[in-house]
């Protein structure tokens, strides 16, 4: 393997790994949202609430972790 087919696995690496932690703090804050839901009895209102700061959380760190120097 060269250095650009390395280089190459890296950023494959990087992005899969991005799209993962997205992906489960997406599905946590959906789940969370949905217990406390049930938990006051309020649905829709805590998910809603719940999924969009977890979707914000999501890109925040998304953001971060791409634009990061390595």
């Amino acid at each position: 393997m060269d250095k650009k087919d390395n280089d190459n696995l890296r950023l494959v690496a990087k992005y899969t790994t991005a799209a993962l932690q997205m992906a489960a703090i997406i599905v946590f804050g959906a789940l969370g949202g949905q217990w406390l839901d049930d938990y006051f009895n309020s649905k829709p209102f805590l998910t809603v609430i719940t999924l969009l700061v977890a979707i914000a959380a999501a890109l925040y760190l998304f953001l971060k972790d791409i634009t990061k120097k390595s």
